[in-house]
């Protein structure tokens, strides 16, 4: 046993030594550049710099030495090698741009430097304005050549982004400066092609003033070419890198260059925080720089220097580190080493002595442990005895109350149950009292429920046990949910397989409340056109029945505590009171029975109730109080239906109303019927669709309810373009400030707290609708023209959807407004609506129809028309959009109650 223990130590020990000499994981970057050059070396040199600070991360760098296929090779040899980010400065776009493109669409993110590729596909994009450098060339040149001049330009590689950019910024703002290009010619960005380009040019051209080169080994071979051919010519370059431009500047070879920034430390940094996730710049424009002319380059140089001199010393510090992480490994190794061995050691005598001490201190540990365990008992009895009388006083106060309301509740529901079959009432004094009715029942069965539930808890519910023909019993009940089913267009099967005469003893009353708390609960959860099947047999000595819907099913989280009392699944928006499935627990339990449920989320869910097969020869006399009348099953079942009604009429305003209740609904729709058309939602989602579609003048809206709540409800209603001028009035149970002013902020016009006074509601609604009209008539100003800010300041309630909104048809019509083609169909389609919706949004903003806006604005253009020009009648009419002079006489006698010809002569007469 010791011998095991030890091999144990050794190799934890062993493991925890290597996994700490183990290196990090690394980061490969692979630099594809295109070129050699100067100025690449430099950036090459700021890349090593920068990747000595990050010890996770290494950097290959390949040279392509200004050919495409090398290029291409060298991508390829980092994608197949499994670098995990590739940098690339394309030597030709054309060229390299379907590699790119391959690498970038196989996951492997890539930055793109210096010079562009065709198109976007790229992680990132670091590079300077090269026009802008043309630019700030052409501005030195100027400088340089005061009255202008004749100018040689020297271009890099033909097909290479950054010498298009330079030569396009130098040519614009040459030409504006008065500076004329005489030739030009490609140096492909080296000395000896640049050398015989500018030989040759200055063989043609006689008068040159400036030459203007790409880069700065191109404007050295232009500066020594000129010099053999005796001329003293200005020379312009572009890069300077310290050994070339700048030096060539300070020895007066060249006459300026512009720096063009590398950056290699911001590529690299763009690269790790892309690779660890982190944000990142994905275009990166750099700023540019003054031009290096014999006024700076020694201090440049001597910048550059100090800087080269700087990254040798933090070489040599690196390396020094690096040397002593090596010396530090190894005395590490040897460190842990001998700590194993002494480890061991004291591991071999440790166990002599745990032997001898354990058999000693064993008795006193466990003496100690019982102990605390004894204390820890006595703590959670006490604990638990708490929460038990703590749970009784709560239940003993739910129950006094539900018998203290039992009796209001009896007094209450007699005469409303004589009220709602009276035959005095108007329709829909009948329609209220049914509706109270129903509630009093649903209420009343509650409060049997709880009673029911604190007798099973005292152990004081009676069993009335009754032999019973089961399978009839379960077709009756089965039968209750069929007009339900119907309305909804759920697929209702009943599969019971006992014999007609099969018995056995059962309290019908409970079984019957648990078969309808597990239907319903089917019903309420299972959405319209879905299936519910209800299954009974017998399975050895024990009847079986199920109660299998496809609705949203239960989540794994909460399946086991469904039947705990007071648990509900939605704690957002409940629909019950949390002990219907526990009281069906307890009386399947009653009967020495089980029950059962399996569930998916988004497929549904199966109950399975056990009971055993047992018969009694004396009945006892069942228990009527608690019975299931038919009655109660229809308002449960009424409960459960979903309404969604509108009413006859197209005069009167329309109405819509969202609410989950659907007796809230319905009594809204009783008391408004009269003075509005009304349209219903049962959720936040629906009340969307339906606003979108019948664009009402007022929406009612509750805010707590399920799918989708009131508050973004309203917030989607007054973002919509469609529907932003229709007023929203929120119904709500809570009353608190906070809910208030999230209801405002999502655009709410008004707030009404339930429960709510008819009178009220009524009156509230008509303000919301006088406040909408008051806005209809500033909208429609000026007889449907222009609305002055002054005017649309007038009222709080103008939204800038709404005013943006109209601005953009006012515009449309304007510039349309000679097209006599122009209709409805047009402008809803330019406007991104519906033909009834553009219809219904124009009507409600300016109490004009889309086609009266049109006509009096072509009306108004043309009276202004008549006073200012000398146009002729018919000439104003074509050009203001009607189809004939006549029609345009007879609008507008209709509109200012004189002719076009009666306002001419009246105004002449005037002058």
């Amino acid at each position: 046993m010791h011998r095991k223990i030890c091999h144990i130590i050794f190799i934890v020990i062993m493991l925890s030594v290597f996994q700490s000499c183990k290196e990090e994981t690394k980061y490969r970057i692979g630099v594809s550049q295109c070129s050699n050059d100067d100025w690449r070396t430099k950036m090459n040199e700021e890349i090593q710099r920068e990747i000595m600070f990050h010890p996770e991360a290494t950097v290959e760098i390949r040279s392509a030495d200004d050919s495409n296929e090398k290029q291409i090779a060298d991508i390829r040899y980092f994608a197949d090698n499994g670098f995990d980010i590739i940098i690339a400065a394309p030597n030709e776009a054309d060229a390299i741009t379907p590699v790119i493109e391959e690498v970038y669409d196989a996951g492997i993110p890539v930055i793109v430097f210096d010079r562009n590729i065709n198109g976007d596909s790229y992680t990132a994009y670091q590079g300077v304005d090269n026009v802008g450098i043309g630019k700030s060339a052409a501005d030195y040149a100027r400088h340089l050549l005061p009255d202008g001049g004749n100018v040689i330009e020297i271009h890099g590689l033909a097909g290479s982004t950054p010498a298009v950019g330079r030569h396009e910024g130098f040519a614009k703002e040459a030409e504006l400066k008065g500076m004329n290009i005489i030739a030009s010619a490609y140096g492909n960005w080296n000395y000896e092609d640049a050398a015989i380009k500018v030989d040759s040019l200055l063989n043609i051209y006689e008068d040159v003033d400036l030459i203007y080169a790409h880069n700065d080994r191109m404007a050295i071979a232009a500066s020594d070419v000129a010099r053999k051919h005796g001329k003293d010519i200005r020379i312009i370059g572009i890069d300077a890198a310290p050994e070339i431009g700048i030096k060539a500047v300070a020895d007066s070879v060249i006459d300026a260059t512009f720096l063009y920034p590398t950056e290699g430390y911001r590529i690299i940094r763009t690269a790790l925080n892309i690779l660890n996730g982190r944000p990142y710049e994905r275009e990166k424009i750099l700023p540019l720089s003054s031009a290096v002319d014999l006024s700076n380059a020694d201090i440049l140089l001597l910048q550059n220097e100090s800087l080269m001199e700087e990254t040798s010393k933090i070489k040599y510090l690196k390396s020094q580190v690096d040397d002593y992480w090596n010396r530090h490994s190894a005395q590490t190794s040897l460190f842990y080493a001998m700590i194993i061995i002494l480890l061991l050691l004291f591991g071999v005598l440790f166990l002599v002595l745990r032997a001898f001490w354990q058999r000693k201190k064993h008795q006193n540990v466990l003496m100690s442990q019982n102990k605390i365990l004894e204390e820890q008992r006595d703590t959670q009895r006490e604990l638990n005895e708490q929460l038990n009388a703590a749970t009784q006083s709560k239940l003993v106060f739910f129950t006094n109350v539900s018998h203290d309301l039992r009796t209001p509740l009896t007094l209450i529901a007699e005469p409303v149950e004589q009220l709602a079959v009276a035959d005095n009432l108007t329709p829909q004094q009948s329609m209220l009292m049914k509706i109270a009715n129903k509630n009093v029942k649903i209420l009343k069965r509650l409060i049997n429920q709880i009673l029911d539930f604190r007798k099973y808890e005292n152990g004081k519910l009676n069993l009335n046990l009754v032999e019973s023909k089961f399978g009839t019993l379960v077709r009756e009940w089965a039968e209750s949910f069929n007009s339900i089913a119907r309305k909804r267009d759920i697929t209702l099967t009943v599969d019971v397989t006992l014999d007609k005469d099969f018995t056995l003893a059962v309290d019908a009353e409970k079984i019957e409340r648990v078969f309808f708390n597990l239907m319903s609960n089917a019903f309420k959860y299972t959405p319209d056109n879905g299936s519910i099947k209800f299954s009974c047999g017998l399975d050895g000595d024990n009847l079986r029945f199920s109660i299998e819907d496809t609705g949203q099913g239960i989540g794994a989280d909460d399946i086991n505590n469904i039947f705990d009392r007071f648990y509900q699944v939605d704690k957002i928006h409940p629909n019950g009171s949390g002990i219907g499935l526990s009281l069906a627990k307890a009386f399947v339990e009653l009967h020495g029975g089980s029950i059962a449920v399996e569930s998916t989320l988004g497929v549904g869910s199966k109950f399975t109730v056990t009971l055993p097969v047992v018969h009694v020869e004396e009945c006892m006399p069942a228990d009527t109080d608690n019975l299931i009348t038919k009655a109660d099953v229809n308002a449960e079942l009424d409960r459960l239906e979903e309404v969604d009604r509108t009413t006859a009429g197209t005069e009167l305003p329309l109405l819509l109303v969202i609410d989950d209740n659907d007796d809230i609904r319905r009594m809204i729709g009783e008391l408004l019927k009269d003075e509005y058309n009304i349209v219903t939602a049962p959720d936040g989602r629906e009340g969307v669709r339906l606003a979108a579609k019948y664009v009402p003048d007022l929406i009612i809206c509750d805010v707590m309810m399920p799918v989708m709540d009131g508050l973004e409800c309203c917030r989607i209603i007054k973002d919509e373009v469609s529907t932003s001028h229709i007023p929203v009035l929120m119904l709500t149970a809570c009353s608190m400030d906070e809910q208030r002013a999230r209801g405002y902020d999502s655009g709410a016009d008004g707030y009404l707290s339930k429960p709510f006074n008819s009178a009220v509601l009524k009156s509230r609604c008509r303000n919301l609708i006088e406040n909408r009209k008051r806005i209809k008539n500033l909208w429609s100003s000026n007889g449907g023209g222009d609305v002055t800010a002054k005017e649309r300041n007038a009222s709080v309630l103008v939204n800038d959807v709404d005013s943006e909104f109209y601005s953009k048809v006012l515009d449309i019509m304007k510039k349309e407004m000679g097209n006599p083609d122009l209709n409805v169909d047009t402008l809803a389609s330019m406007m991104g609506l519906g033909r009834s919706q553009f219809y219904r949004k124009i009507k409600a903003l300016t109490n004009y129809s889309p086609v009266e806006l049109l006509r009096n604005l072509r009306l108004k253009q043309a009276r202004e028309m008549l006073t200012t020009t000398e146009k002729t009648i018919g000439e104003i009419a074509y050009e203001v959009g009607f189809s004939s002079p006549a029609y345009f006489t007879r609008c507008y006698r209709e509109a200012f109650d004189e002719t076009p010809t009666e306002l001419r002569e009246r105004i002449a007469f005037k002058k």
